[in-house]
């Protein structure tokens, strides 16, 4: 393989990409034509969002990527939310429909936080269905902390699906839900 079966490589995968210069890229010394953008635009948009969290409309959530999706929902969790705006933000942009881990995770972790008891089935199913460590760990930590009334619940579900569990993570959940802090 030569260079031009690569740019003709490239090319082929992506056609739609704006003309490049391959002469300066592969034969000019120094650093590639490259002008980056580190604006802050995206992120300030985010926290836009994030002030007025409850008029957030599907449009807008749409036009959001996954990571964006992730850093605004973790801004929420970094300040105070209600269960009315939550409720409202969940109506307007169907946020459950998101099964995405990242998204589904900070979501039903702020809905532990506001004990949003319509999404319960919600945050069970997720529980029972993801294998990764961090999202049980926290989030039995959250129930215990945010909506202790809930715990029984927790328990028996711990319980029932501990055998599908990893031990690792059997063992973290177990000194998270049974310990006195």
């Amino acid at each position: 393989m030569n260079t031009d079966d690569f740019i003709r490589y490239f090319e082929s995968y992506f056609p739609n990409v704006d003309q490049i210069d391959w002469h300066s890229w592969l034969y000019t010394p120094g650093m590639p034509p490259v002008t980056l953008d580190f604006s802050t635009k995206l992120e300030e948009e985010c926290r836009q969002l994030a002030h007025d969290y409850a008029s957030i409309s599907s449009q807008q959530l749409d036009s959001l990527n996954a990571n964006q999706i992730s850093y605004l929902l973790n801004l929420l969790l970094n300040q105070s939310v209600t269960l009315e705006k939550l409720t409202e933000m969940n109506r307007n942009c169907q946020m459950t429909k998101y099964s995405n881990c990242e998204i589904a995770y900070r979501w039903y972790q702020l809905c532990i936080r506001v004990q949003y008891k319509d999404l319960l089935d919600g945050i069970f199913q997720f529980l029972g269905s993801t294998s990764r460590m961090k999202y049980l760990k926290v989030m039995y930590t959250e129930f215990k902390v945010s909506w202790p009334e809930m715990m029984p619940k927790v328990i028996e579900f711990f319980r029932k699906h501990q055998q599908y569990m990893h031990p690792i993570a059997i063992e973290q959940i177990r000194m998270r839900l049974f310990s006195n802090k």
